[in-house]
């Protein structure tokens, strides 16, 4: 079910990629995640692996298929230089089909569904990484703004008090260091407002990329930082039920279970048979033949487009039968072996797919903790940085009343920026603790 269900996706995904026309993708996130799905390139060449898997199904399946063939052949014989030329032209018709196959699996059914299997899921968690790293990038970009329009209203204060110092000194009640110091404050925050704006511009680049547009295309993106919502124990079960190696090695179970239910056949004779008939204008032929662990059954018949042999007899036909049988006994363990190793290669996958699931709980677990943490840093550090800016204030109130100790107001400033710093380094953290969380879930709703 999990194999058609993707399956279903990536032929809607690239229906409505070669549907999609040249509008520029909304600035919200469910649009630039459908922008990915439908516009980034890894995700296409990935979609485009699984069409040549795909078409390689069509390969192997086509061995069921009835094949029709015209052979013609045209004999000359001439003895001497004078000699009669004695010819044959000869035309025939040919049908054959396989009709149906028994025993374990086919060799080629076995390798074509691994293919599948493997470029399914290879998709499937490139989904996941491209879509939270778009959850990512986006809500980094809408951080920033918010963190810009932090510096910039701390920059705005500062210009205050930079005009207020300003206009002491004229008056020469403040020395030119403490002018130069408040215009020194002015400028550290353009500067960090500097630093933000490239990094958002980064920031937006990649997401043109990721969602396959233009590098230089204008975007302003629409939004608000989005909580989460969902309990640790309900992130855990969204987990197991979308990981992709868990997904990957229940299939690879239920395929070595097919292995073995099939050793069975291991004990099966090893038939051949061969039957046909043929009346010098018309034949009919039935194989039956074993292809490595199969048994083909497969029909033929022929039609010669030319006159029939004179050397036969009218109403006359050939028929032929040729049929062997080879019943195993005893092999020196060779069998038993063989089902030993299956079986034993079951077991250690079933243990592997355990402790596939005790993983992604643990590492979910752990990472819905760190998520927790981080976003409870962000929120007492923004109290420090509103405790810290206040502080600051009512130093540089007093430094106006000329009742500032200039080693505490210098220690009071230095704590300001690096509680703003932190809180913006604590929020990003936030954002990529989330980011990492929902990858693990395959869950970017």
């Amino acid at each position: 079910m999990r194999t058609l269900f993707f399956s279903i996706i990536c032929l809607a995904i690239a229906l409505f990629a070669t549907t999609a026309n040249g509008d520029d993708v909304a600035p919200t996130l469910p649009a630039m995640i459908d922008g990915a799905l439908s516009g980034n390139r890894e995700l296409a060449q990935a979609r485009e692996r699984i069409e040549m898997v795909r078409a390689d199904h069509v390969v192997v399946r086509s061995r069921l298929m009835p094949r029709l063939s015209l052979s013609a052949s045209y004999d000359g014989l001439r003895t001497g230089a004078r000699g009669e030329v004695e010819d044959d032209i000869s035309s025939q018709l040919l049908y054959e089909q396989r009709l149906f196959e028994f025993g374990p699996h086919a060799a080629q059914e076995v390798r074509l569904r691994s293919d599948l299997r493997n470029a399914l899921f290879d998709y499937e968690d490139q989904v996941y990484t491209v879509l939270s790293r778009v959850w990512e990038v986006y809500h980094l970009i809408l951080l920033k703004d918010q963190q810009i329009a932090l510096r910039g209203a701390s920059r705005d204060s500062f210009e205050v008090f930079l005009q207020k110092q300003t206009a002491r000194f004229d008056v020469r009640l403040a020395s030119e260091e403490d002018m130069l110091q408040a215009e020194l404050n002015v400028l550290n925050e353009e500067l960090e407002i500097n630093s933000l704006q490239r990094q958002q511009l980064n920031d937006k680049m990649e997401l043109l990329r990721l969602v396959g547009r233009p590098i230089g295309t204008e975007i302003d993106l629409k939004g608000e930082l989005a909580p989460f919502v969902i309990d640790q124990n309900e992130a855990v079960e969204i987990a197991l039920a979308r990981d992709v190696q868990i997904g990957l090695n229940a299939q690879l179970l239920a395929e070595q279970q097919r292995v073995v239910r099939e050793q069975r056949w291991e004990y099966a004779p090893d038939l051949s048979l061969q039957a046909g008939v043929n009346d010098g204008r018309r034949s009919a032929a039935v194989t039956i033949d074993r292809d490595s662990q199969t048994w083909g059954v497969d029909m033929a018949a022929g039609l010669s487009l030319d006159e029939a042999r004179k050397d036969i007899p009218e109403e006359s036909a050939t028929w032929r039968t040729q049929l062997q049988a080879r019943f195993p006994i005893f092999e020196g363990g060779i069998r038993i072996g063989q089902e030993k190793l299956e079986r034993a290669r079951l077991r250690q996958i079933e243990i592997r797919l355990r402790d596939l699931r005790a993983g992604v709980d643990l590492e979910v677990r752990q990472a819905y903790q760190s998520m927790l943490e981080a976003e409870e840093k962000a929120r007492l550090q923004e109290r420090f940085v509103h405790i810290a800016r206040r502080r600051l204030e009512i130093n540089q109130f007093l430094q106006e009343k000329g009742q500032a100790d200039e080693a505490k107001l210098e220690a009071v400033r230095s704590s300001f920026f690096s509680a703003q710093e932190r809180l913006f380094t604590n929020q990003r953290t936030y954002i990529q603790s989330q980011a990492r969380l929902r990858r693990l879930m395959g869950y970017v709703e």
